[in-house]
């Protein structure tokens, strides 16, 4: 490894001199010690902005251990010669870069990186870099870490003996560090995190319950999601927990007995049907198995559990046997094979369809003993070849009887595997359908006789393509509906239906297109729009190539049995009222047609503690607590009278004074005219529940008080923390302008004091000059033809004038450096006596430059109205961000304004009734209350700034929400809500001031800050 010429370069003057046996040591003592370090070691120099706006880092020193991590050989970037070595950065991993040196460099604290690089041949390397930002003397980084003194002392020594370190404000220069390929790591860490989760992914996708315990307090450790499916519990529930944190104790002592079994034995333990009962599921039956795990020492360590819910299973066995009782008692014939079709067992039924007994068919194939010279050919080739490919059957068939009568069959034959895929055998389900097809036969030999049952069938039969359209529909059904056969072909099913069933409908006819088959109830709409209820049996229709073809549907009117089923309701609930009456818990009162009691229960006397003769004859209102109005009253009587029941709560009053809510029903009974003749009133008290409801109605508002007071805390916190990302962004700002203005500074004053100098010699270079056309006033040719040249006469008339321009630039800037600094003050802590003139004017400085005129838009007139104010104690920059602020919203203003042609020309205006964009500014000093008036005598109190625009102005409604954090009339995207949030905050609780803003539509803008002149 060697040292690459270019990688320092020795200035005069910058450090002491050295003899050249001391330089030849060093060097022979650095090259030994980079070639030990495992990786690339460097100095860069710390430069932030490059071509792309990105970062350099242009190398100053590099080892050459960079080719083998890179491929690229370490002269390539020193100094950039050939390539920067950002250039070989991943761009994803620039900008994470570039913020962690920026901060390091911020902090002058060490940086650990690591990203990806790529090399010479196109590969992409992962590289671990780590060092730290190195200063001029007097500014050292706060931390050393440990392991690099001998790297550190490395670079400083080579850097440090030949070139410079830093500059005469000790800012950062350089970085120094080293590059370490982990390609290899990153690739195992990759490998191993796939792996993990591979191994992850698998036990939480296994369909049985994996758990793990810790073998000491027998804790959960890990649990999947078949456990937590199985168990009910989350993850977040068991793992730290232990059975007996879970499970009723006799459960959970069972399950730990079993656990230590287990460690106690050693071995794996397998519990083929475990009981438990889980909160959440009830009971279940579980096959479990534990195996115990051991460290390297035989010690137990962990438990793991496989458990898997057999309960469903177990279920199915109980069904089977049953489904054995029903195989043999159903009335369709069944009958099972063996994998080559021959017959082990037929049921009851199928010997009394066929006439066979099972030891007539034992071993046989159906095939051979039913089929005859009848059966379908073709049927009888796909019945072999699925009993061939062990597919299932379903079709019609016609077989023979042991007496030689055929007969009709509709035969499902289904295979049976075996656990491991092996075909065991075939079941087959026959249904005698030889009445149905012979049925069917005659209807087909019969078209014009099916056709007369259609037309005089009683139920409705309509009959709709694929897109719902009306194709058939018969007579009954044309009369159900009120309309003529005509009139129904060709029309939507959805012109039958009201919107409230259109949606119902829509599913029901999706639900045709899958082919499924329904029978539902639905209302129709008449012709004459009364409502049809009907039962509907809808067949979807296919084509024979499968595809949907329609929908025949089978009405039934059953609006009688609908109307019927309504009156029956209201009986039964007439009946339960009579029970309820009837109920000896039941408050219960008569009163005749004039509201007088004519009779009261023993359950009404006891409650209201009056005796019956003290109510009969009396009226209610000797129970009215007088917590009701009138109109409370009022609206029940007109219910009852009208002959409506009436339902509600009542709160009345006993003898003794006791308050009782109760559930009150009153049901008027009517004489032959309909007319209510008395009233029963049925009561049930429940005062409990309306206090318990009162308790809620308090515990809730007493809730909602608290989640608003924490709504409002959250909001608080919210403002805050956004008022001070605000700040810092102004505080970076102010130190970034306060930098720029810094380095402008020095070369301008080099440039502004050279320019006077300049000034000087050119003046006596011009006496020399005429004194030499004086004294020879008739020079050579040569002299002659290079005056010509260079136009000698006009070179000494426009040169005052050229220097001249340039001094009056360099002053101009030298005002400008000065304004950034003096508005730069944005992180100052302490308040100082400071001119809110030059604020003003360093804050106009800046914004000069909307002011002036541009394509499209006039110049922006400024009026500077400044009162003689005195010096104001207070925090500069932050008053210049107030400026900053409220000018900048002025001038947004007035470009709305230029757009739109809306000019604030009212009385607010900086000056009324002109209609060109306008800014005005003036100060003025407010005193203190004092017997005399002379102002040279009072003390000032406070300073106003006023500062307006005829801009379009700002609505009323706005007003209240002005200073609210977040609120912005802007367009998204142009502003934050928070300048004049930000600003509030910084003159009334930061300066004890006030911010006021006087504005309206059409009348300008004018916003008002009065600042005391001295803090108490």
């Amino acid at each position: 490894m060697q040292i690459s010429s270019n990688s320092c370069k020795l200035k005069k003057g910058d450090r002491p001199k050295e003899d050249g046996s001391s330089l030849l040591s060093n060097e022979e003592r650095y090259k030994n010690l980079v070639a030990n370090i495992p990786g690339a070691v460097y100095r860069c120099n710390c430069d932030w902005t490059g071509p792309d706006g990105g970062l350099i880092r242009t190398m100053a020193f590099l080892s050459e251990a960079v080719q083998e991590i890179s491929g690229y050989p370490s002269s390539d970037f020193i100094n950039d010669r050939v390539r920067s070595f950002a250039s070989i950065i991943h761009p994803q991993d620039r900008k994470n870069m570039e913020e962690a040196l920026k901060k390091s460099v911020a902090t002058r604290t060490p940086y650990i990186l690591e990203y990806r690089i790529f090399r010479a041949d196109g590969e992409i390397s992962w590289v671990y870099e780590k060092g730290q930002a190195v200063c001029g003397e007097g500014d050292e980084p706060r931390e050393r870490q440990e392991g690099q003194g001998e790297i550190e002392e490395f670079l400083s020594g080579v850097v440090s003996s030949v070139s410079p370190i830093a500059n005469s404000l000790c800012q950062v220069v350089y970085l120094d560090g080293v590059i370490l390929d982990i390609t290899e790591r990153k690739r195992a860490e990759e490998k191993l995190r796939n792996t993990q989760d591979f191994l992850n992914a698998v036990l939480q996708n296994l369909p049985v319950s994996v758990f793990i315990k810790d073998a000491v307090e027998q804790r959960f450790i890990y649990w999947n999601a078949a456990s937590e499916e199985l168990f009910g519990y989350s993850s977040d529930e068991v793992l730290g927990n232990n059975a007996a944190d879970l499970l009723e104790a006799d459960q959970a002592n069972y399950l730990q007995a079993q656990d230590l079994e287990v460690f106690a034995t050693g071995k794996e333990v397998d519990i083929p049907e475990e009981i438990i009962q889980l909160p959440h599921r009830g009971k279940r039956i579980l096959h479990t198995k534990k195996v115990p795990l051991f460290d390297a020492d035989g010690a137990p360590k962990y438990i793991l559990g496989i458990s898997q819910d057999i309960t469903e299973s177990k279920k199915t066995e109980t069904e089977l046997s049953r489904l054995a009782i029903v195989a043999q008692k159903t009335q369709n014939g069944v009958v099972i094979t063996d994998a080559r079709g021959c017959i082990e067992w037929v049921n009851e039924a199928f010997t009394r369809i066929s006439g066979y007994v099972l030891e007539e068919m034992l071993g046989k194939k159906p095939g051979d003993v039913l089929q005859g010279p009848q059966t379908d050919p073709v049927t009888i080739a796909k019945l072999r070849s699925a009993l061939d490919t062990g597919e299932p059957f379903n079709q019609e068939i016609y077989n023979y009887r042991k007496d030689g009568k055929g007969y009709w069959v509709a035969l499902s034959i289904a295979p049976i595997y075996l656990e491991t895929g092996e075909l065991e055998g075939f079941i087959a389900v026959e249904t005698d359908i030889t009445d149905r097809k012979q049925a069917t036969e005659s209807v087909r030999e019969s078209e014009s006789y099916y056709r007369c049952i259609v037309e005089t069938a009683s139920e409705g039969v309509w009959m709709f393509d694929a897109d719902s359209n009306t194709t058939f529909a018969n007579c009954r059904m044309a009369e159900m509906l009120g309309y003529t056969v005509e009139e129904m072909l060709g029309r939507s099913l959805f012109e039958f239906i009201d919107d409230e069933a259109r949606e119902i409908a829509e599913s029901y006819v999706q639900r045709r297109r899958e082919g499924i088959r329904e029978r539902h109830d639905f209302q129709f709409t008449r012709k004459d729009g009364s409502h049809l209820w009907a039962i509907v049996s809808a067949t979807p229709m296919f084509d024979a190539e499968g595809e949907f073809a329609g929908v025949l549907r089978m009405i039934t009117d059953i609006s009688d049995r609908k109307q019927a089923e309504a009156e029956l309701r209201h009986t039964l609930q007439e009946l339960e009222f009579e029970k309820f009456a009837l109920d000896q818990s039941a408050i219960v009162s008569n009163t005749d047609e004039f509201g007088a009691i004519t009779y009261v229960n023993d359950q009404f006397c006891e409650f209201f503690k009056y005796s019956r003769e003290e109510l009969l004859g009396n009226t209610h209102r000797l129970v009215n607590s007088g917590y009701h109005a009138a109109d409370f009253f009022k609206q029940l009587w007109s219910t009852i009278r009208q002959g409506n029941v009436w339902r509600g709560e009542m709160k009345n009053q006993a003898k003794d004074g006791t308050l009782f809510w109760l559930d009150t029903t009153i049901v008027p009974f009517l004489n032959s005219r309909g007319e209510p003749h008395q009233y029963v009133a049925i009561r049930k008290d429940i005062t409990d529940r309306k206090q318990a409801e009162e308790a809620v109605r308090l515990s809730e508002s007493q809730l909602r008080t608290k989640n608003e007071e924490l709504a409002k805390a959250l909001r608080d916190v919210h403002k805050t923390q956004s008022m001070m990302v605000q700040n810092e962004k102004m505080v970076s700002l102010g130190q970034l302008v306060a930098g720029v203005a810094h380095e402008i500074n020095n070369p301008v004053s080099f440039i502004y004091g050279n320019v006077m100098h300049a000034d000087d010699y050119f003046q006596d270079l011009l006496k020399m000059l005429q004194l030499y056309q004086r004294e020879y006033p008739e020079p050579t040719e040569a002299i002659r033809e290079e005056i010509d040249d260079i136009d000698l006469n006009f070179m000494l008339k426009d040169l005052p004038k050229l220097l001249s321009s340039m001094k009056m630039g360099a002053e101009r800037i030298r005002q400008i450096v000065l304004s950034l600094k003096n508005f730069s003050r944005l992180d100052e802590a302490e308040q100082k006596q400071v001119d809110i003139h030059e604020g003003i004017d360093s804050t106009l400085l800046i914004l000069q430059h909307r002011l002036k005129e541009t394509a499209g838009h006039p110049k922006i007139t400024l009026l500077k109205e400044f009162g003689n104010l005195p010096r104001v104690q207070c925090y500069a920059g932050q008053l210049n961000q107030v400026f900053m602020n409220i000018i900048g919203n002025a001038i947004d203003a007035l470009e709305e304004a230029m757009e739109t042609g809306q000019w604030g020309d009212g009385e607010l205006a900086p000056i009324p009734y002109c209609p060109s964009p306008t800014l005005r500014i003036c100060t003025e000093v407010k005193y203190q209350q004092a017997a005399v008036s002379d102002d040279s005598i009072r003390r000032p109190s406070h300073i106003v700034i006023r500062i307006a625009d005829n801009g379009p102005g700002i609505p009323i409604d706005v007003h209240e929400r002005l200073f609210d954090p977040f609120f912005t009339t802007k367009e998204p995207g142009k502003g934050t809500g928070l300048g004049l949030s930000i600003s509030y905050q910084i003159v009334v609780e930061k300066h004890g001031g006030r911010l006021k803003c006087n504005s309206a539509p059409g009348q300008g803008t004018e916003f008002a800050i009065e600042i005391p002149v001295a803090r108490s």
